[in-house]
């Protein structure tokens, strides 16, 4: 398998830099190379950078989960380890913040920031019925039947 930063998609994401400007990214390295010049750096415009119009969904995983990756990283957001997968990215604009979710098949999830009070995020899914299962991922793995699932953020 060709090195990731030698790959060139066969037909590229079209990632918006600004208002005005839609790059083609085929290749990881030029697309680094344009975001890191002093072009790039001035062309970029935060509020609508990275919104992607089109997904080369020929494109390898490893490709498209960099291309998300890099948006991430100047964005100032993390992504998930998840094979390429869309990801959504959102700024929370107050101290306390629901977030509301409803997949492809209907399914309806509520994420509530505070971090005004609480220092937390709760989850709650609202199609379970009596409630949901968690698994946790650690030393040893978890299997936990709840109605709410609260995440405490440290400092």
């Amino acid at each position: 398998m060709k090195d990731l930063n030698d790959y060139v998609a066969p037909n590229g994401f079209y990632v918006v830099i600004n208002r005005y400007y839609t790059a083609t990214v085929r290749n990881i390295s030029d697309f680094v190379a344009y975001l890191d010049s002093e072009q790039g750096e001035n062309d970029i415009d935060l509020e609508v950078f990275g919104e992607i119009k089109s997904i080369d969904h020929e494109a390898r995983i490893d490709f498209k989960a960099k291309v998300y990756e890099i948006i991430a990283n100047i964005k100032g957001f993390a992504t998930f380890s998840n094979g390429g997968n869309k990801h959504q990215f959102i700024q929370c604009t107050d101290g306390v913040e629901t977030i509301s979710i409803r997949t492809q098949a209907g399914k309806r999830i509520t994420v509530c920031v505070m971090e005004d009070y609480g220092k937390c995020v709760d989850i709650k899914y609202h199609d379970g019925g009596e409630g949901f299962k968690v698994i946790g991922f650690g030393e040893e793995d978890h299997h936990l039947d709840l109605k709410l699932l609260t995440i405490k953020m440290y400092e």
